[in-house]
């Protein structure tokens, strides 16, 4: 099976594709186990499973600030550099995975929500 990354802004019910930020499905699994396990953050429980995603986040509202927000506070290559080793990936892969998410927070706020799919 394939791991290719897609992001989705979701506002007024129009869905516009995002950058995957040129990383794989990988980076972006570490990421939200990170949030799952770190920051207590169930990311995944709403968001809407098809048969062919083998992985799908939803973040909206106060969860897309909440983890904006925290992002914001981190210093991203050395939270990159905690993240990676756990799944064997380069931090420089899982620093540019953490930019990506939190450019695409920022397009979020404001009523819009983030959707995320590996197929």
């Amino acid at each position: 099976m394939s791991q290719i990354p897609s992001f989705y802004l979701i506002r007024n019910v129009q869905k516009k594709e995002l950058s995957d930020g040129g990383c794989s499905g990988g980076v972006y699994t570490a990421i939200w186990d990170w949030c799952e396990d770190e920051l207590d953050m169930d990311v995944r429980s709403r968001a809407p499973q098809t048969e062919d995603a083998l992985d799908c986040v939803l973040l909206d509202g106060a969860l897309a600030a909440e983890l904006l927000a925290e992002l914001q506070q981190q210093n991203l290559p050395e939270l990159a550099t905690q993240i990676a080793p756990d799944w064997d990936l380069p931090a420089d892969a899982v620093e540019s995975g953490l930019k990506t998410l939190r450019s695409h927070l920022e397009q979020a706020e404001g009523g819009a929500a983030l959707l995320y799919e590996m197929t």
